[in-house]
């Protein structure tokens, strides 16, 4: 989602300064010789749109009719080899978490079990009471 903000906030930068561009632009102007033909006068903005919109052009078939990339045999049992090694480690991460997890609440639970949570004895209770304990006997 904030990355999505963040895409909003930088196209409205970049139009921003495509508009500031060609507004400052508007009154340079330049002749073009295309083929034989001259263009006088034409805005030097309208040249740079022109010549961004034909490398569009000309690059759209080269991405859309590229050729996929065959693998032969032994590139794919590479390919699904490195594939399971990455599975395993990633299992054996999940494992070992879940150990180091079950242990820390082993000896959470040790602890809770050994240590009442709202009995404070001091020294002094522990000797006096060992004391009582012995007069008794």
């Amino acid at each position: 989602m904030a990355f999505m903000v963040f895409k909003l906030i930088f196209t409205i930068i970049f139009l921003v300064a495509v508009a500031i561009f060609s507004g400052f632009n508007l009154d340079n102007r330049c002749n073009i010789w295309l083929f034989g033909k001259v263009f006088t006068n034409a805005p030097i903005f309208m040249t740079i749109l022109v010549a961004f919109a034909a490398g569009i052009v000309v690059t759209l078939p080269a991405v859309f009719f590229r050729g996929e990339k065959k693998m032969t045999a032994e590139q794919a049992r590479a390919l699904a080899e490195r594939l399971e090694q990455n599975e395993k480690k990633q299992l054996e991460k999940q494992i070992a978490r879940r150990q180091k997890l079950e242990e820390a609440k082993q000896k959470a639970d040790g602890l809770l079990a050994k240590k009442p949570l709202f009995s404070k004895k001091s020294k002094k209770d522990d000797t006096a009471a060992d004391a009582s304990a012995q007069e008794t006997k």
